[in-house]
């Protein structure tokens, strides 16, 4: 019997370890936040995360997500509106 290890990553916005075919993969590449293509660096986000971001989100939690995703894209440019763009299409 093969010893199946489960692939755990962290959540850039609650830090929950998570197994990986549970979390949403992005990538930020040429100024813009996308889904993942098997190129560069990326990040996870959970369900419950992406959920919380759909809806309203409280001023805290706001401001955490601005300055998460400043980090993993290492830009100042507010990636909000476009996590939220990219999250709204997806089904």
């Amino acid at each position: 019997m093969a010893n199946s290890k489960k692939i755990l990553r962290t959540c850039v916005f609650c830090r929950e370890k998570l197994e990986q075919k549970e979390l949403l993969r992005f990538i930020y590449q040429n100024e813009r936040l996308s889904f993942y293509n098997n190129l560069g660096r990326s990040f996870y986000l959970c369900r419950i995360c992406i959920l919380k971001l759909k809806e309203e989100l409280t001023v805290k939690d706001s401001k955490r997500i601005e300055k998460v995703l400043q980090k993993e894209c290492k830009s100042k440019q507010n990636h909000v509106n476009q996590l939220k763009e990219i999250l709204l299409d997806v089904r």
